[in-house]
């Protein structure tokens, strides 16, 4: 997963662009390979402290890549320490949940809105549903 979200990232100029294309990545990645996506999610937790560790490396990774997202602008600094890892749970809780429900294919319809989930802290929300639903988000 982290090699599919770091291809897709690296096509892009923008920070916006960059993070827009890791969660599409994400969320597709999951979508073609549920036991990956199983393994990372709710297979993790229930595997002790081997999947627990698994599992916060993951939130951890992307967690740290969302917060190069604050140099965005300067009222960014006054976001909550836990924004990042509050935004990651959220994509990976979308995505076991779909696990559960047997409906990862539903997982590409709920990518403009993970996107500007994920956005709307670092850039507004106007320029967050912007990028979400223009499908390219680096400008030209």
């Amino acid at each position: 997963m982290q090699v599919a979200v770091e291809h897709a990232s690296s096509q892009k100029r923008e920070w916006p662009a960059k993070a827009a294309a890791a969660v599409a990545a994400t969320l597709e990645f999951a979508a073609n390979d549920p036991e990956a996506a199983q393994l990372l999610t709710n297979e993790a937790l229930a595997r002790g402290a081997e999947g627990i560790s698994r599992h916060e490396r993951v939130i951890s990774y992307a967690a740290d890549q969302l917060a190069t997202g604050r140099a965005l602008r300067p009222e960014n600094a006054q976001l909550p320490e836990i924004t990042e890892r509050a935004l990651v749970g959220g994509l990976v809780m979308l995505i076991a949940q779909r696990l559960d429900q047997d409906k990862l294919a539903d997982l590409p319809e709920a990518t403009p809105e993970m996107i500007e989930f994920v956005l709307t802290p670092y850039v507004g929300a106007d320029e967050a549903k912007r990028i979400a639903g223009n499908g390219d988000s680096d400008r030209p």
